[in-house]
């Protein structure tokens, strides 16, 4: 399951970050703190908030009484205040957008070192049925395929898991059929055998998985995936090491400059999400 202490809104309680955190806020049993931000950075809604009213009623909540003068602000109050996760959301007025259209989201991809949740204005907290996990099958990918299960019980929701290589036509893999096909090289056959794992999982979780394989460029094939299926959110790992793209690497770059869905970002290390019996799978 997912387990949060304290959950941070980047914004108005009647935000879709503020109905999002105090869902998340409410299904966890965590403690919402809502941070009004300056006209500046406001993606959605007043800049206000009052901790009686609107969707975190119904939960605990702690409203932040000064506006950060930076994103050096927001990184210190998350530390001080011992944020497990941080929800914030996308321009009002420009439609959808990519999750990093705002300094602001930008900021927090890189220099936070745990979960940021990035939603869109028009989110109903309930909506989230489809999760997409773009992997590479490596143990980082694994951190957040396991953060989507978790986030799949909380919703009850399913997931798609999406592998990109280069030597494979495209294959939706049945529930009767998973992974039956012939492997012709290493590393369909090193695909195959990590996405049963996946899949094995995530059943044992029971939670509903679909592992996809594709063939082509890592990047145009999961932005095209993500942006003409039924995805709800998006469950990214950021664990690459480029001095210039930064802890989402290239491909996860260009991903999120395409995709208009929202995100929910696993840090490969830091702060977890997930309680010993998930870590433990």
């Amino acid at each position: 399951m997912l387990h949060a202490a304290h959950i941070l809104c980047l914004g108005s309680s009647t935000s879709a970050a503020g109905t999002q955190a105090a869902q998340l806020a409410r299904r966890t049993g965590a403690t919402l703190h809502v941070m009004p931000l300056p006209s500046a950075w406001a993606a959605a809604g007043p800049t206000g908030s009052d901790p009686g009213s609107g969707a975190e009623a119904a939960v605990p909540a702690h409203v932040v009484e000064t506006q950060p003068r930076s994103v050096t602000a927001v990184l210190q109050y998350v530390g001080d205040a011992d944020i497990d996760l941080v929800v914030a959301d996308t321009p009002l007025d420009r439609g959808p957008v990519p999750p990093l259209a705002t300094d602001l989201t930008r900021a927090l991809t890189r220099r936070l070192d745990r979960p940021v949740f990035i939603v869109e204005r028009q989110d109903d907290p309930d909506a989230i049925q489809r999760l997409l996990v773009p992997t590479d099958l490596s143990a980082s990918a694994l951190r957040a395929f396991r953060h989507a299960v978790a986030l799949a019980r909380l919703y009850d929701a399913a997931i798609d898991v999406l592998h990109v290589i280069e030597s494979v036509p495209y294959v939706a893999l049945t529930p009767t059929d998973r992974l039956s096909l012939g492997a012709t090289t290493l590393s369909e056959r090193r695909g195959r055998r990590r996405l049963r794992a996946f899949l094995q999982e995530g059943e044992a979780a029971g939670v509903q998985v679909q592992p996809h394989i594709m063939r082509g460029a890592a990047a145009d094939r999961i932005s095209r995936f993500a942006n003409q299926g039924d995805v709800d959110l998006m469950v990214l790992s950021a664990h690459g090491s480029d001095a210039e793209e930064g802890p989402l690497g290239p491909v996860g770059t260009r991903v999120l400059g395409r995709v208009t869905r929202p995100l929910f970002l696993v840090r490969a290390s830091g702060p977890s999400l997930l309680g010993p019996p998930d870590d433990a799978a």
